[in-house]
C-alpha cells in the first residue's frame, strides 16, 4: 500500500498521541518517591512467553496468550516489511499460515475478553476495556477480509497457507474496491489502537510489562524500610508513595484475583484489594488528590491480615498490602490514630518487650524444671539459639508447643540455648501495626543482643518471628542464619538424630500459616514431619498450599476486634469440619489460637483438634497428645 501525505501525517499524530500519553503516565508515577529498584530482562522475557501467572486462571491465560502472541508476530511481521526482503515462497506461505492461525486464536481471545467484560457485574470493572477491544476486533476481521478480498481476485492458490483468508473469502465480494477499503479501515484501525493505548485499558502492555521487570525479587513477607529522620513516614497523600508502588496502581488490570482470594473480602469485610488500588490511581489521575483517609476508610484499612494473597495472585504482581502498610504507617507515626484495642499491646512492648505485658521477669517461666539453659552458659559454638517469641514464653497454649520442642531438642541431644530475660520481642505485631519506630527500636536492640552472643544460628518456633529474623533485621545489620522449627525438625529426623516410633492413629490436616507458606515458601516440612509420624493419615483442606484461607491473626489483627462481617477464623474452622479429620496441624501458635477459638466456636459433637506439628512429632518419641 503506497501511503500519502494524509497518511503520513496519520501516521504522525498516532505516534505523537501514543508517546505523549505514555510520557504524561510515566510523569504520574514519578511524581512518588525514591526507591531502589532492579530490573529483570530474563524474568520479563520468562513471563512474556510463558505466562505461568496469568495460566492460573486457565480460560483468561489461554485468551490473553493468544492476543499476545498474536500482537508480537504481527508486529515483527510488519518490522520486517520495511527492509523490503526477499522471502522464499515456502517461508511466505509458513508465515501466513501461521498468521491465519494467530489470528484466528485472537479472534477467539477478543470475543471470550468482550463477553466477559459485558457480563461482570463489579462496579470498578474498568468501562475502558470494551473501546480497545472493540478496535482490536476491528483490526483482526478487516485484515481478514482484506485477505479474503485478495484471494478471490488471484489466480487459484491452494488454501493450507491462508485457511482463515479461504474461509472469509466465502464472504468477500469480488471487487478490488472492497479489497482497498479493508485495507484502509485495517491500518486506521492499527493507528487508532496505538493512539489509545494511554488512555484505555490496553496501557498494561506498557505499565503491566515494566511492573513485571521492575517485581519485587527479595523476600516476599519483607515490608519496606522507611527512614525515620525523614518525611513522609508512611502515605498521607499519592505522591508519599514510592514510583514503583504508584507504577503498582498503573499496571493493575482489575482481574480481580486479589479479591477472589483475600480473607477480609470473603469474610464479609469492606477490604477489597482491587478497589484500593483502583482509589490510588483514581487519586494519582486527580489534579488535587484528596487525603487517602478520605478515600480509604479505617475499617478498609485495618481489615487486612497481611495474608499476602494478594501479592500471591496479581499476574502482574501488584502489591496491595504494601500500601495498606504505608497508609497505616501514616495513620499510626503521622496522627496517632492506632486503633484503640491495640493501644495496650504497643504500650506493653515499650513498658516491658513483649505484647502480653509480662515483663522479662517471667520470660523463663515456662521452662521451669526442664535444663534449659541460657545461651551464655553453653561456651562457644552452640548448636542452635531457640527463639521463643512472645506468644511461645507467655500464652499458656503456644508454651506447650515451646516445651515440646524442647523435649525434643533434648532426645536429639542439640545443644541449645535461649536468650531468656534478654530477649524481646521481634516487632512484628508493631511494625505491621504501622509502628515501625517501636519495631526499629526493638529490632536493634534484638540484634545487638544475637551479636553479643555471637549466634550463628536461630530456630524460630513462631512464622512471623522466623520472618521478622530471617527477612527483616538483615537490613538493619541483623545477618544470622535462621530456620524455621519444622525444617529444623525434620533435618534431625532425616540424620538420623530422632526417629518418631509411637504410631498416631489420626487423620490429620495441614493448615499452612501465611507467613511460612506464602511469605517463604515452606510448605513441604510440615507435610514431611506428618507423614515421618508412625499412623498419620493425611488429607488436604479445600484450600491448602499457597491457596491456603488465612486464620486472621495477621497483621496486629490478634489485637483488634473482629466486629464486621464472619470471624475469619470460622471460615477457616468450617473448612477443617468439612474434611472430617482428627487433627488440624499448623506450625504457627497464631494459627493455634485462631483455629482452636474457631472450631470451639462451631460447637461440633467431636470437634477435631488443633495442634502444633511440633506437638504431634514430640508426642510420637513418647509423649500421648
Amino acid at each position: 500500500m503506497l501511503l500519502t501525505a494524509f497518511d503520513l501525517l496519520l501516521i504522525g499524530v498516532s505516534f505523537v498521541l501514543l508517546f505523549s500519553g505514555l510520557a504524561r503516565l510515566r510523569c504520574i508515577w514519578l511524581m512518588g518517591q525514591a526507591e531502589d529498584r532492579s530490573g529483570d530482562w530474563k524474568g520479563l522475557l520468562a513471563y512474556l512467553l510463558g505466562h505461568r501467572k496469568i495460566l492460573e486462571k486457565r480460560g483468561v491465560g489461554v485468551a490473553h496468550l493468544a492476543l499476545l502472541w498474536g500482537i508480537f508476530f504481527y508486529l515483527m511481521i510488519a518490522l520486517l516489511a520495511q527492509f523490503s526482503l526477499v522471502t522464499p515462497l515456502l517461508l511466505a506461505r509458513v508465515l501466513s499460515l501461521i498468521g491465519d492461525v494467530l489470528g484466528v486464536a485472537m479472534l477467539g481471545g477478543l470475543v471470550f475478553f468482550l463477553i466477559r467484560r459485558m457480563r461482570s457485574t463489579v462496579p470498578q470493572s474498568p468501562k475502558r476495556v470494551l473501546l480497545p477491544v472493540t478496535v482490536l476486533l476491528l483490526i483482526v476481521l478487516s485484515g481478514f477480509f482484506a485477505e479474503g478480498g485478495r484471494l478471490n481476485l488471484v489466480e487459484s492458490q491452494p488454501i493450507w497457507f491462508a485457511p482463515a483468508g479461504w474461509f472469509f473469502s466465502k464472504f468477500s465480494p469480488q471487487s478490488p474496491l472492497f479489497m482497498q477499503v479493508t485495507i484502509r479501515i485495517h491500518f486506521f484501525g492499527v493507528l487508532l489502537f496505538l493512539a489509545i493505548i494511554p488512555v484505555t485499558f490496553v496501557r498494561h502492555l506498557i505499565t503491566g510489562s515494566l511492573n513485571v521487570y521492575y517485581r519485587k525479587h527479595g523476600p516476599v513477607g519483607a515490608l519496606r524500610r522507611i527512614d525515620l529522620e525523614r518525611s513522609p513516614l508512611g502515605a498521607r497523600f499519592v505522591d508519599d508513595f514510592t514510583w514503583k508502588q504508584l507504577l503498582d496502581a498503573q499496571a493493575c488490570v482489575s482481574c480481580g484475583r486479589c479479591d477472589d482470594h483475600c480473607p477480609a473480602l470473603l469474610s464479609g469485610k469492606p477490604l477489597s484489594p482491587r478497589k484500593v488500588v483502583q482509589d490510588i490511581r483514581g487519586e494519582m489521575e486527580k489534579r488535587v488528590p484528596a487525603p487517602l483517609s478520605e478515600v480509604i476508610t479505617a475499617d478498609v484499612l485495618w481489615a487486612c491480615t497481611t495474608c499476602m494473597a494478594c501479592v500471591e495472585k496479581c499476574p502482574v504482581f501488584v502489591e496491595p498490602m504494601d500500601k495498606l502498610m504505608e497508609m497505616r504507617r501514616d495513620q499510626v507515626m503521622g496522627g496517632g490514630l492506632l486503633p484503640e484495642e491495640a493501644r495496650g499491646m504497643v504500650r506493653n512492648l515499650e513498658i516491658y518487650g513483649d505484647v502480653n505485658g509480662k515483663g522479662v521477669a517471667h520470660r523463663e517461666d515456662w521452662a521451669l524444671n526442664l535444663g534449659v539453659l541460657h545461651i551464655g552458659e553453653l561456651g562457644l559454638h552452640p548448636e542452635i539459639l531457640l527463639w521463643v517469641g512472645c506468644a511461645g514464653a507467655f500464652h499458656p497454649r503456644a508454651q506447650e508447643t515451646t516445651r515440646a520442642m524442647v523435649r525434643i531438642l533434648q532426645t536429639a541431644q542439640v545443644r541449645f540455648g535461649i536468650l531468656g530475660k534478654e530477649e524481646l520481642c521481634c516487632g512484628d505485631s508493631a511494625r505491621r501495626m504501622g509502628d515501625e519506630e517501636r519495631f526499629l527500636d526493638l529490632a536493634r536492640k534484638n540484634i545487638l543482643t544475637l551479636k553479643k552472643y555471637q549466634i550463628q544460628k536461630i530456630v524460630c518456633l513462631c512464622p512471623h518471628g522466623f520472618n521478622t529474623l530471617k527477612n527483616e533485621y538483615p537490613s538493619l545489620g541483623g545477618e544470622f542464619e535462621v530456620i524455621h522449627a519444622a525444617e529444623f525438625v525434620m533435618e534431625l529426623i532425616d540424620r538420623k538424630r530422632i526417629e518418631p516410633k509411637y504410631g498416631a492413629g489420626k487423620t490429620i490436616a495441614i493448615h499452612d500459616p501465611c507467613y511460612l507458606g506464602r511469605a517463604n515458601r515452606i510448605y513441604e516440612p510440615l507435610r514431611a514431619l506428618c507423614h515421618a509420624v508412625p499412623g498419620v493419615n493425611l488429607k488436604e483442606l479445600r484450600r491448602n498450599r499457597e491457596n491456603a484461607f488465612c486464620c486472621g491473626g495477621g497483621g496486629g489483627r490478634m489485637w483488634l476486634h473482629e466486629s464486621l462481617g464472619q470471624k475469619v477464623n470460622h471460615l477457616r474452622a468450617q473448612e477443617v469440619e468439612e474434611t472430617g479429620v482428627d487433627v488440624v496441624g499448623t506450625s504457627c501458635p497464631y494459627c493455634l489460637t485462631m483455629l482452636e477459638d474457631g472450631i470451639n466456636a462451631l460447637e461440633m459433637g467431636k470437634p477435631p483438634k488443633a495442634l502444633d506439628i511440633i506437638e504431634i512429632v514430640a508426642s510420637s518419641l513418647g509423649r500421648v497428645y
